[in-house]
C-alpha cells in the first residue's frame, strides 16, 4: 500500500510538472499558448517579433515570475491576440507581491514596429499599465474583463466601450481622453475609479463603491455627460464637477460628497441618503426631483458670482438633514419655491437654512412651507423681492432679524401700532408701549409678515425667534 501511495505522488507531481510552461525572451515564429500547456511561468520579458503571431487561447493562466524584479513585460512588435470568453477568461497576475499595483510593466503594444495587440475577456492584476499602446487603437472596447490592482486599468485617447467590467483596488481604474460608453461595470476600492477629459460619456447601469474618488470630470465636456441607473456608495467624494450633460435615476449613499461642483448640469430624479454633503450646486445647475434626505447637509451653493449664473433647484425633497438644508454660501438671493422641508413649522426650517439671517454676508433664500406628504402648500416665506419689502415712498422702517418677545422698529416717524400676519393669514394687532418697541410675547416663535404700521401697507418678513 505504501509504495502504491507514493507511485500515485510521483505520478501527480509529474502531472503537475507537466502542466506548467516556462516562458521569457523571444518569439520568432507563431505560436499558441494553449490552455494543455497552462499556467505559463513568465520568468522574464517576452517580446514577439515584426509578422509573428502568438495566439493566447481562452482560460490559459498567465503568472508573472516577478520575485527578482518588476520590469517584466510582454511586448509585441507582431500579433498577441489575448482574448477569452466569458466562461473561460485569460488570467494574468504575479506570483509574488500580489497586492502590489506595480508587480510587473503590462502588455507593451509597439505600434510602430507593426504591432497589434488584441485583447479582450481578462481578469489581468498588478500590472503598472495592463495594456500598454504607442499608438492607442480609435476604439477600445473591454467586454467582462476584470482589472485588479493594477496601477493605471485602462488608459485611452480616442473611444472606449466598457461592458460588464470590473475594476477593484487599482491606483486609477479608467484615465484618459475619450468619447466613453460604460454599461453594467463594477468600480471598487480604487483611489480614483475614473478621472476623464470627456468629448462625451455616457455611463448606466453601474456601481461605484468604496473608492476614495468615484467619478471626476477634469474639464468641461465638450459634447455631452449621461449618468443614469447607477449606484454611489461608500466613496470619499463621488462624482466630481459634472457638466454640460444630465445625471438622473442614480442612489448616493454614505459618501463624503456625493455631487461636487454641478456645472451646467441638471441633476435630476435621484436619491442622497447619509452622505457628508448631497450636493455643491454650481453656474447654472439645474437640481430638481431629487430625494435629499438624512444626509449631514443637503446643499450647498457655491462658485456662483452672478445672478445669472445662478443655480436653479426646485420640487426636490430636503428633509431630515443634520446640520443644514441648504447653505448659501454666496452673497446672492435665492428662491427656492416648491421644495418641500418636511417640517410644518417655520422655525424649524428656518432653522436648516443657512443665509444673510445668520450670516450678513451671505444672501437670502425665499421658501416654501408644505404638510408632511410635501403635496399641500401650507405658506410661503419671502425675505426678499416681491412681498418682503416696504413701501420706501410712505414710510421708512427697519428692524433686525429674527426678533425676541420685545419687537423693535426704527424709523424717523413715530410707530404707534402694527399689524402681523402669520401664515395662515390671521392677524395680530399690537400698540407701542413707547421708543419704537412691540411686546410681540403671545406670538409663538416662527415667520410672520409685517403687514401694516401706522395703518400703511407693508409687507415685510419677520422671523419670532
Amino acid at each position: 500500500m505504501k509504495k502504491i501511495a507514493l507511485l500515485s505522488i510521483i505520478i501527480l507531481n509529474v502531472i503537475s510538472m507537466q502542466a506548467q510552461t516556462n516562458v521569457s525572451g523571444g518569439i520568432y515564429q507563431n505560436a499558441t499558448w494553449s490552455l494543455a500547456g497552462s499556467p505559463y511561468i513568465v520568468n522574464g520579458s517576452i517580446v514577439v517579433f515584426p509578422g509573428v503571431t502568438l495566439n493566447i487561447q481562452p482560460g490559459v493562466e498567465i503568472r508573472i515570475n516577478n520575485q527578482t524584479s518588476s520590469n517584466i513585460y510582454i511586448e509585441t512588435r507582431g500579433i498577441i491576440n489575448c482574448v477569452g470568453t466569458d466562461a473561460l477568461p485569460i488570467k494574468i497576475s504575479a506570483m509574488y507581491d500580489t497586492t502590489s499595483t506595480v508587480a510587473w510593466q503590462g502588455f507593451v503594444c509597439t505600434s510602430s514596429q507593426g504591432g497589434v495587440l488584441n485583447a479582450d475577456r481578462v481578469e489581468i492584476s498588478n500590472a503598472y499599465f495592463p495594456f500598454s499602446y504607442e499608438s492607442i487603437p480609435a476604439t477600445l472596447s473591454y467586454t467582462n474583463s476584470k482589472f485588479i490592482r493594477c496601477f493605471q486599468a485602462v488608459t485611452v485617447g480616442t473611444n472606449l466601450n466598457l461592458s460588464g467590467c470590473e475594476f477593484i483596488d487599482n491606483e486609477v481604474g479608467v484615465y484618459g481622453w475619450s468619447n466613453f460608453e460604460i454599461d453594467n461595470c463594477l468600480f471598487k476600492e480604487n483611489t480614483t475609479a475614473l478621472y476623464v477629459w470627456a468629448t462625451a460619456l455616457t455611463m448606466t447601469n453601474s456601481n461605484l463603491i468604496d473608492n476614495q474618488v468615484g467619478l471626476s470630470f477634469n474639464s468641461i465636456s465638450l459634447g455631452s455627460v449621461s449618468i443614469s441607473d447607477c449606484q454611489f456608495s461608500n466613496n470619499l467624494l463621488a462624482l466630481n464637477y459634472p457638466n454640460n450633460g444630465l445625471v438622473e435615476n442614480c442612489v448616493f449613499t454614505n459618501n463624503g460628497t456625493a455631487i461636487q461642483a454641478a456645472y451646467y448640469c441638471e441633476i435630476l430624479n435621484n436619491e442622497f441618503f447619509y452622505n457628508d454633503l448631497a450636493i455643491q450646486a454650481s453656474v447654472d445647475a439645474e437640481i430638481h426631483d431629487n430625494l435629499i434626505n438624512n444626509n449631514l447637509g443637503g446643499i450647498v451653493i457655491e462658485y456662483v458670482t452672478s445672478v445669472q449664473d445662478s443655480p436653479e433647484i426646485y420640487n426636490n425633497e430636503i428633509c431630515s438633514n443634520i446640520n443644514f438644508a441648504v447653505n448659501n454660501n454666496t452673497n446672492m438671493n435665492y428662491s427656492l419655491l416648491s421644495n418641500c422641508f418636511c417640517d410644518l413649522d417655520s422655525t424649524g426650517i428656518e432653522a436648516m437654512i443657512i443665509d444673510g439671517y445668520d450670516d450678513i454676508i451671505k444672501g437670502l433664500i425665499n421658501y416654501q412651507i408644505y404638510d408632511s406628504s410635501c403635496t399641500n402648500l401650507l405658506g410661503t416665506v419671502i425675505k426678499y423681492g416681491a412681498g418682503a419689502g416696504i413701501n420706501e415712498n410712505a414710510l421708512e422702517l427697519k428692524f433686525e432679524n429674527p426678533v425676541a418677545n420685545g419687537f423693535l422698529v426704527f424709523t424717523d416717524e413715530s410707530i404707534d401700532a402694527i399689524e402681523i400676519q402669520d401664515l395662515s393669514g390671521k392677524t395680530y394687532y399690537f400698540s407701542s408701549a413707547g421708543s419704537g418697541k412691540f411686546d410681540i410675547a403671545i406670538l409663538p416663535a416662527g415667520f410672520y409678515i409685517l403687514s401694516s404700521a401706522n395703518g400703511i401697507s407693508i409687507k415685510k418678513g419677520l422671523v419670532k425667534g
